[in-house]
């Protein structure tokens, strides 16, 4: 009964899914951060299963890879994108730890936060677009390692969570990330490992690349929140999310690209 209360409460907390009967206590808070990339399973599965429905149907392909980067939102309610925000108005600050630290807390959006958002979703929707247009001229199944991803991100960005150091003492991470034991970690670790499995059977060489991206952006990632902010936040596991995300779509883009180009 404890499990499942904490897997409701990750879907209260991450998702708009709606979770009949049940208000999250502060004891299934703790530790429910090992639910997240089942989330990003759950995207995955709509996006495949509307895209399997669109392609009945004479939808453009910009038009699908639209729809498909709204699926997350609408499930998530923007959930990690108000973190990705919050850390773009803080970086872009070059204040001192302690104020961009308070940034993250100022409800008020920033320029700076509203262009990088513009430039993610771009970045985004181009890669998105690009690997649609291939998989339909070339007959691969790429769509469905870019639903994979949506997991992945999740999986690694819960895990840096709980590996990294915090930032804070206090607040919403502290409680979600809060000392379970291991069973958090080795959960998340054999749901990463399922959703790599999965991915490699389906394409060995684009799965390699899409790993390689978060490899090098989990790597890019420590710095930043070592060096802004002493640590991880809440916000900054939702900057990680967002920006893990753009990457490694970016990535396979190029990846199926420049297969096309030397085959």
């Amino acid at each position: 009964m404890k499990t499942i209360r904490k897997f409701l409460a990750a879907f209260s907390l991450y998702s708009k899914i709606p979770v009949p009967r049940f208000e999250a206590k502060e004891e299934d808070i703790k530790g429910c951060i090992m639910f997240l990339p089942i989330v990003g399973a759950v995207i995955a599965v709509v996006m495949f299963a509307l895209m399997r429905l669109l392609s009945y149907f004479p939808v453009l392909i910009p038009a699908k890879a639209a729809i498909s980067l709204l699926v997350p939102l609408v499930i998530t309610g923007g959930f990690h994108l108000d973190g990705f925000m919050d850390v773009c108005d803080a970086v872009s600050s070059y204040r001192s730890k302690e104020e961009k630290l308070a940034i993250l807390k100022d409800p008020h959006i920033g320029s700076f936060a509203v262009i990088r958002l513009a430039m993610a979703g771009l970045f985004a929707f181009a890669g998105l677009l690009l690997i649609l247009n291939i998989e339909t001229r070339e007959a691969k199944p790429l769509f469905v390692l870019v639903c994979g991803i949506f997991v992945l991100s999740r999986a690694m960005g819960a895990l840096t969570s709980l590996v990294m150091k915090k930032a804070k003492d206090d607040g919403l991470l502290v409680k979600e990330a809060e000392d379970e034991g291991s069973a958090p970690i080795v959960f998340l670790m054999i749901t990463l490992i399922a959703a790599l499995s999965f991915m490699v059977y389906i394409d060995v060489i684009n799965t390699g690349v899409i790993m390689l991206s978060f490899a090098i952006y989990t790597f890019i990632y420590k710095r930043m929140v070592t060096k802004n902010f002493g640590g991880v936040t809440g916000d900054t596991a939702g900057y990680y999310i967002t920006v893990s995300t753009v990457f490694a779509i970016c990535a396979f883009a190029v990846s199926v690209l420049a297969q096309e180009w030397f085959t």
